[in-house]
């Protein structure tokens, strides 16, 4: 298949994209809550996506500052959610629209993984800087990891667990959801084994809680090396 950054551009809007692959599900309700669009919905129309009171709103993403400008720590996209609640968000962003359909599906889990990533990167910044860090911390690569990834209820082997009808999957990352709408493969799939409520029906909100309390656990999610890298092909039935 042909990379992704080379398809962005070239993939025309589709409102019932959602129809393509099973592991669409979750977005359904998000997806269907923004109405028909012709063309990619506007940033002020995808508040809609959520079930109740928007936690945050999607505003237009401002140009990139200049390198030598001194950082702005509170301007930073992390701290622009965490602080402000406020997701900046491209018109006409395949990635952008996954984002917010995410957003509207996982609320609870978007924002601690935000306001998680948020206070390990300020924590690193020194006054004056320019610059980000040059590489992240171990911390910084599961949470990242976990933003493109993948839950299940299990660990072992997803494609045995599935048939059998003991685990269930759920696509989380955003950057996943963009490849499966583009039809290109996504290239890293990380999984996170989350306990289930038996008390609640709906699979998406369970998945949102249970990941959400994950993230908040300062002493899980230290390192990628807690999370399982996954064949999505074996959720794909």
């Amino acid at each position: 298949m042909r990379p992704l950054v080379a398809v962005r551009t070239r993939t025309p809007f589709c409102a019932r994209f959602c129809d393509r692959e099973p592991l669409f599900w979750p977005l359904a309700r998000a997806a269907r809550a923004l109405g028909e669009h012709a063309d990619f919905p506007p940033v002020d129309a995808l508040a809609r996506v959520f079930a109740g009171t928007p936690p945050v709103k999607f505003i237009q993403a401002c140009p990139r500052r200049g390198r030598r400008a001194p950082l702005d720590a509170r301007a930073l996209y992390d701290a622009r959610i965490t602080l402000d609640r406020a997701v900046p968000t491209r018109e006409r962003s395949w990635h952008d629209l996954m984002n917010a359909l995410v957003w509207g599906t996982f609320p609870s889990a978007k924002l601690a993984l935000h306001a998680r990533q948020h206070r390990a990167i300020t924590e690193r910044l020194t006054p004056g800087t320019c610059t980000l860090p040059p590489t992240r911390t171990r911390e910084l690569d599961a949470l990242a990891l976990l933003d493109e990834g993948l839950t299940t209820r299990r660990a072992g082997v997803l494609r045995a667990h599935i048939t059998s009808a003991t685990a269930e999957a759920v696509v989380f990352g955003h950057a996943i959801y963009e490849s499966l709408a583009l039809g290109v493969a996504p290239a890293v799939v990380a999984a996170i084994v989350l306990p289930r409520d038996a008390g609640e029906a709906d699979l998406a909100i369970n998945a949102d809680r249970a990941l959400a309390a994950a993230i908040r656990d300062e002493g899980v999610l230290r390192s990628p090396d807690e999370l399982t890298r996954v064949d999505l092909r074996e959720a794909s039935f």
